[in-house]
């Protein structure tokens, strides 16, 4: 789909728009879309603590659906609904998405600062629902902290929070994540 889309693209940038379009987030996204949270057989605890709504749960959930319509009707029906569900993002980005903690590392190296530093500070909630504490160092830039229901996103928006010292956070590229 990719390579159809954007022919004339280079490999580093039709990779990053390919992890941007598998990742956790773009699996969640379009569970939700599509409603799929209403429909997943959970036990009563996870059920009372909001599993309709976890997006472990929904990716899971839309990975499941891809795969049970590959099994039942071939690659062409997983393929269809891949496309239906996954070009209005693919074709919504004339840029390459590149995320805040790349943005970060792309900016720190460019000005010989070393590579940004990644530490969980600890994370709390129930199982179902934690909430991760995450600090970045940049040498020269300080520290920032962050909070997030997974520590990848967490260690987004620590990123995230170190680039708009830089004044680079709006570089025109998209943040997702």
């Amino acid at each position: 789909m990719l390579c159809e889309a954007f022919p004339d693209e280079a490999e580093g940038a039709l990779s990053q728009r390919f992890s941007a379009l598998v990742r956790r987030e773009a699996l969640e996204g379009v569970a939700r879309r599509i409603g799929l949270g209403r429909h997943l057989a959970l036990g009563r605890s996870e059920e009372a603590g909001g599993g309709r709504e976890n997006p472990a749960n929904l990716e899971d959930a839309c990975e499941a659906v891809i795969g049970a319509l590959y099994l039942d009707g071939g690659l062409a029906a997983a393929e269809r609904f891949v496309r239906r569900h996954w070009e209005p993002a693919m074709s919504a980005a004339p840029e390459p998405p590149r995320d805040a903690k790349t943005r970060l590392q792309e900016w720190t190296q460019a000005r010989a600062l070393g590579l940004p530093a990644y530490r969980t500070l600890g994370a709390s909630g129930p199982a179902h629902a934690p909430v991760f504490e995450i600090e970045a160092e940049v040498a020269g830039l300080g520290r920032a902290h962050a909070s997030g229901a997974t520590k990848r996103a967490a260690e987004q928006e620590a990123a995230a929070a170190l680039l708009a010292r830089t004044g680079a956070a709006g570089s025109g590229a998209e943040d997702d994540g």
